[in-house]
């Protein structure tokens, strides 16, 4: 069966303190109890979660639904969305997990990405010399 990866990109930067993580962890929790109860998501649907602020953090490998297990996410007080990291993370994943086709045999379909985030990144401008912010 060709797995159908997706990536959740979740801000956990300290904007997210309090009431938005709480709202993020219900969304999470009902979307997965949503798609476990669709036979085609139970046997096609890999997860993995990666989590950013001051750090990037891959919280959940890419795991097939039926095994996937949904951690609590959590947040700092206070601290930057550092966006652009996790994107960089992002794409070295997909690059070494999601499976490419030949011609002989189907890879992965194509990955989906959702990004959770209530703020504008304050990742440094990646390739500017001129220390402005993105």
């Amino acid at each position: 069966m060709r797995r159908l990866p997706v990536y959740f990109l979740l801000d956990t930067s300290g904007s997210m303190n309090g009431e938005p993580i709480q709202a993020l962890n219900n969304a999470l929790s009902g979307m997965i109890n949503t798609l476990r109860s669709d036979a085609q998501a139970s046997e096609s649907l890999w997860i993995s979660i990666i989590t950013f602020d001051r750090d990037v953090k891959e919280v959940s490998p890419l795991t097939e639904l039926p095994l996937f297990q949904l951690p609590e996410i959590v947040c700092p007080q206070s601290g930057p969305t550092h966006t652009g990291k996790a994107l960089e993370m992002l794409y070295q994943k997909v690059s070494t997990e999601v499976k490419k086709g030949s011609p002989t045999e189907k890879g992965d379909w194509r990955p989906l990405l959702f990004i959770f985030t209530d703020g504008k990144p304050s990742d440094p401008h990646i390739g500017g010399d001129d220390g402005t912010r993105t």
